[in-house]
């Protein structure tokens, strides 16, 4: 999903890997933070696809800088990804979704003190993510990201309670 991310951010103009790096992690609302060290391995690949392009620019008294723009193959691809739907809609190899079925499946298993903790971390989540939409001058595609992703927190909160109210039932 990196590649087609920051070929989404080229296709607004050309920018160098540290532009790169900033402009993902501020329309991620710092929820992705990326090492810089991804960046450049993921623009190698698209390169190496004919994604990308890269233009060496002087820089006088610094290093010279790579400046990376995309390709007419590099747009095609995009606008195919952007354009069919997402898998899913229901992922059931989520990692949370696992574990509460381990729990429950296993002899000692403590599916209660799971969905315990669990429910703590996602409170946690939710109210970062509410700080984060807080924030003035956030770009409208930032404030939707967070949205969504605090609207699947509420989702999981939700199927937590409903496995806790079967755990208790069942005794």
């Amino acid at each position: 999903m990196l590649k087609f991310v920051l070929l989404g951010l080229l296709a607004g103009e050309p920018r160098h890997g540290y532009d790169l790096k900033g402009v993902f992690e501020q329309l991620l609302g710092g929820t992705w933070p990326l090492n810089i060290a991804q960046v450049y391995t993921a623009l190698g690949k698209l390169e190496g696809e004919g994604l990308i392009t890269c233009e060496v620019v002087p820089q006088g008294n610094v290093p010279d800088r790579k400046v990376y723009s995309l390709t007419p193959v590099g747009r095609e691809e995009l606008d195919a990804w952007m354009s069919e739907p997402a898998e899913g809609p229901v992922r059931l190899r989520d990692e949370l979704f696992m574990k509460v079925l381990v729990q429950v499946s296993i002899e000692g298993g403590d599916p209660l003190g799971l969905i315990a903790r669990q429910r703590q971390a996602s409170m946690r989540a939710l109210a970062r993510l509410g700080r984060a939409q807080a924030e003035a001058g956030l770009e409208a595609a930032t404030s939707l990201l967070l949205e969504g992703a605090a609207l699947r927190i509420e989702a999981d909160l939700k199927w937590l309670e409903r496995c806790e109210e079967r755990l208790r039932e069942r005794g």
